[in-house]
C-alpha cells in the first residue's frame, strides 16, 4: 500500500484537535450540573431543616431556618446562591397537630459566568424545594404547653 506524502502524521493532530473540542464542553457541562445538583440538595435539606425547625420552634424559626440555610448551602459547596425561605402554616404555627411548610427558593449562578457578567447579572437556575412537618405537642413555646404544665403530676400521678 502506498500512502501519499501529504497524509502523514496528520491523525494525531486531528485526534487531539476534535479530542479538545468535544472534550472541554463535555467537562463545563458535567462540571456545571454537578454544581446545580449540589443546589438541589441543599435547598432540599434547607426546606426540610427548615419545616423541623418551625415545627419545634415557631418564635425563632426564621432566624434559625436562615442559619440552616448558610450551614447546608456551605456544606454542599455552593457559596454563591441566593434564596428565601417562606413558611405556611395549616392553622396556628405553635398548635400541636398542624402542620407547617417550608418553601425554599434558591438562584444558582451557572458555573464560570459570573465571572464575566458580575454577580447581579449573572445566568442562574432557579431552584425550588418544600417540606410539611407537623407540630409535636413536645415542642416548645406552645400555649397548651405551658397550660399542660400548670397540672403538672407527680411521678405517682397525684396532681400537685
Amino acid at each position: 500500500m502506498i500512502i501519499p506524502s501529504g497524509d502523514r502524521g496528520s491523525a494525531p493532530i486531528e485526534f487531539i484537535f476534535a479530542s479538545v473540542v468535544l472534550l472541554i464542553p463535555l467537562v463545563y457541562l458535567v462540571l456545571s450540573l454537578a454544581y446545580v445538583q449540589a443546589g438541589s440538595y441543599a435547598a432540599n435539606a434547607t426546606a426540610i431543616s427548615a419545616a423541623r425547625t418551625a415545627a419545634r420552634f415557631p418564635d425563632a424559626a426564621p432566624a434559625r431556618a436562615d442559619a440552616l440555610a448558610r450551614l447546608q448551602f456551605e456544606d454542599f459547596g455552593v457559596t454563591d446562591a441566593d434564596w428565601s425561605i417562606r413558611f405556611e402554616c395549616s392553622g396556628p404555627c405553635d398548635r400541636s397537630g398542624s402542620s407547617v411548610t417550608a418553601h425554599v427558593e434558591a438562584r444558582v449562578p451557572v458555573l464560570g459566568l459570573p465571572a464575566i457578567f458580575g454577580a447581579v447579572h449573572a445566568p442562574h437556575i432557579t431552584i425550588r424545594a418544600v417540606h410539611t412537618d407537623v407540630v409535636s405537642p413536645y415542642s416548645t413555646g406552645q400555649s397548651e404547653r405551658s397550660e399542660q404544665n400548670d397540672r403538672r403530676r407527680d411521678p405517682l400521678g397525684a396532681e400537685q
